[in-house]
């Protein structure tokens, strides 16, 4: 629009439309995360005259005042920071410039309104929302859920997504915070919660450029020295190529010199380099200083790799834990049931992140409040139409102006923070997704380890159905006390056998690694247990074919007796003791070992089954010098007479034995035999009787031999000693 010199009676509505129109289009945005009552602007009915604009403005000028910035990241979505917002009209010269950053842009601004802000509280505030929005991206970026469906990949991708847009745009909002509380603290920086604020610059004086600006400043200067030496070498290289003869050696010389000052220039150059990385953490000062260093602590904000897809953490799938043992699906019940508590643990950070954002854009809208109001002010306060007072239009126009460069100054930096309140309700949307996922698999993993803990339930219960069934029909059916014993053994071992695989194989699924630790466990076993290990071997033995039965009498390591009980490590026998042909109870048990039969040295004697007789012999000493006949008849005659009596019981058992062992052996009968001994001639017989009946056996016969010596005096003659009667096999 062509300007000329005059007075234009409408440039004042001008400026007040388009400071309407911006205030509304801001409010606009301000409203989508959380209505803001803002007071309502109103327009004259009719517009104002307005004076040409001026030439120039203050606030151009401002510009160059130095202010705390903040490098933070452009969270992918968000608006820009720079002058991107709507723009004031061409002619209007209090627009920021484009080229400036939003801190400058607000370094460039008259003085705020502080409107009750504590400038020092609000800085501990702004600090604290960053460092736990940090906390909140360190553990978006963790792993939340270690076993789940496909879908929940993209619930945890999604998240760590979220939440780096979440800290880029919190870390942009602090910035855009901490200069403009610069401004509200007079033009200096926003001091440090923790500094002190003896380091704060008093009144409106800029502080004194830092040792590392200076840096910066000179590198900044040498590099632009080092681009003009290129360009210079580029041309006299062009130059030597087309020059005459003549000329060259003046060329070649200027070519040296230009050549030696760029060497020089790159070697200051790096140098100062290393020096402006070292004092890089100088660069920022109070708020501003704080913030970058957060922003340090969590680089990758900062850089192009944030906004790069990260791989998605491995998640196991649940579908293949389904027909897991109950071990496995509790532990994965258990790990579903912290990944629910880690994503409600992240839903309260998150409506306290929320909550925190709400507080920090309060201060904002209440300048952005009061904005309005000064507009709405000027407004009602506008001068006559009429008014030709051009000094007086100008002003009013240059204060429109201002009102409308702050007022989208404030709106644009106060958008980020708008923009991570609207991210974060998605965050907190998702993760309640997330919850309900979680929820249906948690129930999904509940149903299936109660149905595998009732199939296990339901199948012991079967088995303890079988087992007293099993128990019923042995005390039925068997009436032998030591095979009900037996098989009530073999019971116990069928059960527990069985016991132990249902619940091997309802619990575990993982068999090679139970192999293994089985394997560890055997050794162990074997080696700790030997001797009961051996015992239990040895009882196999003890109950075959030729082992040991309840009622026995055997001998061990000694020790006589007739067994009481036979158990799977140990076996029990009571004690018998006598002279002679009797044995009695000594009221004691002997208790050895099954594993005794495996030890050398100690041989285990019992009776052949079926038998219950034994030998015993009847000795008579004879004289040499009479004749012996009649004595050996009457012996003899003795002992066959008692034999008699119980030989059927005697060879009934040999038959038994001949059955059992199929094959055919020597039946018990008497044995006669004259001997000479050491004390003189002796006649013995051998001869079988039952072991209940052996005393009265014995003294039957003994009573038949005294009273043929006395019917019969050559017996009596014939007879060196008095007749003795022992076992031949004691027990």
């Amino acid at each position: 629009m062509r300007r000329r010199q005059g007075v234009y009676p409408y440039g004042m509505g001008i400026a007040s439309s388009v400071f309407v129109k911006r205030a509304g289009l801001v409010a606009a945005l301000l409203c989508f995360p959380a209505a803001l009552s803002l007071p309502r602007v109103t327009m004259a009915a009719t517009q104002a005259p307005a004076s040409p604009p001026a030439a120039g403005t203050a606030a151009s000028t401002e510009a160059s005042h130095t202010a705390p910035t903040v490098s933070v990241p452009a969270a992918s979505g968000a608006a820009t920071t720079t002058a991107a917002a709507p723009t004031a009209p061409a002619k209007s010269a209090a627009s920021a410039p484009a080229a400036l950053t939003l801190p400058q842009q607000i370094a460039a601004l008259p003085k705020l309104d502080n409107a009750g802000i504590d400038v020092s509280a609000r800085s501990k505030e702004i600090l604290d929302h960053l460092n736990d929005v940090l906390r909140f991206y360190r553990g978006a970026a963790a792993q939340i859920q270690k076993i789940g469906e496909p879908s929940d990949v993209l619930y945890s991708e999604q998240l760590r997504q979220q939440s780096t847009q979440i800290a880029q745009l919190a870390f942009q909002a602090a910035g855009n915070e901490a200069a403009l509380l610069a401004k509200l603290s007079g033009g200096a920086v926003a001091p440090s919660p923790n500094s002190g604020s003896d380091n704060a610059p008093a009144g409106d004086e800029p502080p004194a450029p830092t040792q590392a600006q200076r840096i910066a400043a000179f590198r900044a200067t040498t590099q632009a020295r080092l681009a003009d030496l290129t360009a210079q070498d580029a041309a006299l290289d062009k130059q030597i190529q087309t020059a005459k003869a003549k000329e060259l050696p003046a060329l070649r010389q200027k070519d040296e010199q230009i050549e030696g000052q760029l060497e020089l220039q790159k070697a200051m150059l790096e140098a100062l380099g290393k020096v402006a990385s070292m004092a890089q953490a100088q660069t920022s000062t109070g708020l501003a200083g704080d913030i970058q260093r957060l922003l340090r602590a969590a680089p990758e904000l900062s850089s192009a790799a944030a906004n790069k897809p990260l791989a998605p953490p491995p998640i196991e799938s649940l579908a293949a834990e389904r027909d897991s043992g109950v071990s496995t699906q509790a532990v994965n019940l258990f790990q579903l049931l912290a990944a629910r508590t880690s994503i409600d643990d992240m839903t309260r950070e998150v409506d306290a992140l929320t909550k925190q954002a709400s507080s920090m854009r309060e201060p904002v809208v209440n300048l952005l409040k009061s904005t309005i109001a000064q507009g709405d002010a000027a407004m009602q306060a506008a001068p006559d139409a009429t008014a030709s007072d051009a000094q007086t239009l100008a002003a009013t126009r240059k204060r429109y102006d201002t009102l409308a460069t702050t007022f989208r100054v404030l709106s644009t930096a106060v958008i980020p923070l708008s923009q991570e309140m609207v991210m974060l309700e998605q965050t907190r949307s998702n993760l309640q997704s997330w919850r309900a996922a979680v929820n249906a698999e948690y129930s999904t993993v509940l149903r299936s380890l109660l149905l595998r803990v009732l199939t296990i339930a339901l199948a012991l219960l079967a088995l303890f159905i079988a087992s007293y069934v099993w128990k019923r029909l042995t005390v039925k059916y068997i009436s032998d006390l030591r095979r009900r014993r037996q098989i009530m053994l073999i019971r116990r071992a069928v059960l527990g056998f069985l016991g132990g695989l249902i619940v091997i194989f309802g619990f575990v699924t993982q068999f090679s690694s139970l192999a293994t630790f089985a394997g560890f466990i055997t050794a162990g076993i074997a080696v700790g247990l030997q001797t009961i290990l051996l015992s239990v071997a040895a009882y196999f033995f003890i109950i075959g074919r030729y082992g040991v039965r309840v009622g026995d009498r055997i001998s061990v390591a000694g020790v006589t007796g007739d067994v009481v009980e036979v158990g799977l490590v140990r076996f029990y026998m009571m004690e018998l003791t006598g002279t002679g042909t009797e044995l009695h109870p000594t009221g004691r048990v002997a208790v050895f070992a099954n594993s005794i039969l495996f030890q050398s040295g100690t041989p285990l004697y019992k009776q052949m089954p079926g038998t219950e007789y034994a030998w015993h012999e009847l000795t008579v000493r004879l004289k040499p010098d009479t004749d012996y006949r009649p004595a050996t008849e009457a012996v003899l005659h003795a002992v066959q007479t008692t034999y008699d009596s119980y030989r059927a019981l005697i060879e009934k058992q040999h038959h038994t034995v001949e059955t059992w062992m199929d094959t055919a052996l020597e039946a018990p009968h008497i044995e006669p035999r004259l001997q000479l001994a050491e004390n003189g001639l002796q006649y013995a017989v051998l001869f079988p009787v039952e072991i209940k009946d052996a005393a009265t056996t014995d003294e039957k016969i003994v009573h038949l031999l005294l009273d043929a010596m006395a019917s019969n005096a050559a017996i009596k003659d014939a007879i060196a000693a008095p007749p003795t009667v022992k076992a031949v096999i004691k027990g």
